[in-house]
């Protein structure tokens, strides 16, 4: 399926000037950012080492990371990143495509194989967001027993505060309360920051943030609607994207399978990433 070569590429595409790499070797897999501002560097630096099986085309999504911004702000939502990966699918010639979103980027992904069934073969979804449906009595509850929990005590007060959107002080307001999004953060965190690069772009977050908001978008809805073999994975401890958002993935998409990591919060290739590995693996190479 890949027949892209290892590196770095810009390209026009949807209007936006998008930056996207190609990484490792093997069947190719579509890995766009979260459309936050986060960029791609922790898929280059951090998923495609776990995936190593693989080709990794990372999207730097509008706005993020080294890719350019819309000149209409309001065009920031997760649907018109969507909208770019089918244009970038067409530039690239591909006929149809395997797509791995984490996090916000799992709702891109989502609302890409809602609206193009027909170009998504398969689908891989890691503590994916699901819009239109907050979790937020189960984020609370994890919040509430982790309040004297000694990983987290000092993280806890700091998540839920409002933002202040200029690139320096959201990754310093965002990296305070890190520790949440691990089991073990202690063990695992210091390996998240070797893999991303900062500061963090404020404006992506602010103006998808609000782009999405004025969506008012119920992707539970249209779930029935992807034809993707899916493959669902959620970590045991994610507060931010907890179980009961990929159960009703799962209940929602009909090819789908469902794979709790036990050991794991948000970022499960980095907490297990021998069980993530081969669960990715032997899903995408039908094994």
């Amino acid at each position: 399926m890949s027949s892209l070569h290892q590196g770095d590429y810009r390209a026009v595409i949807n209007e936006v000037q998008l930056t996207y790499s190609v990484v490792g070797s093997g069947p190719l897999l579509v890995a766009p950012s979260s459309g936050w501002g986060v960029g791609t560097s922790y898929l280059r630096n951090g998923v495609a080492n776990v995936l190593d099986k693989f080709s990794l085309l990372c999207i730097d999504t509008r706005g993020s990371g080294r890719s350019g911004r819309p000149i209409d702000s309001t065009r920031m939502s997760s649907a018109h990143m969507a909208d770019d990966i089918e244009h970038l699918r067409q530039h690239l010639g591909l006929e149809t495509i395997d797509l791995f979103g984490h996090s916000n980027a799992g709702a891109i992904a989502i609302d890409y194989a809602q609206r193009h069934p027909e170009f998504c073969r398969k689908l891989v979804l890691v503590d994916s967001q699901l819009l239109g449906f907050p979790a937020n009595e189960a984020t609370q509850r994890l919040l509430t027993e982790w309040a004297h929990d000694p990983r987290y005590r000092e993280a806890i007060p700091h998540f839920g505060k409002p933002m202040t959107f200029t690139d320096q002080k959201f990754t310093e307001e965002l990296m305070s309360f890190l520790p949440l999004y691990f089991h073990d953060p202690g063990k695992n965190m210091s390996q998240m920051l070797d893999t991303i690069e900062v500061p963090l772009t404020a404006w992506a977050a602010a103006h998808q943030w609000a782009a999405d908001a004025r969506a008012n978008c119920d992707q539970a809805a249209g779930l029935d609607r992807i034809k993707a073999q899916t493959l669902i994975l959620v970590g045991r401890h994610d507060f931010i994207t907890p179980i009961p958002v990929a159960e009703r993935i799962h209940a929602g998409i009909k090819n789908s399978s469902l794979v709790v990591l036990e050991n794991s919060g948000h970022f499960g290739w980095i907490e297990e990433p021998v069980r993530f590995a081969d669960a990715v693996t032997r899903f995408l190479l039908n094994e």
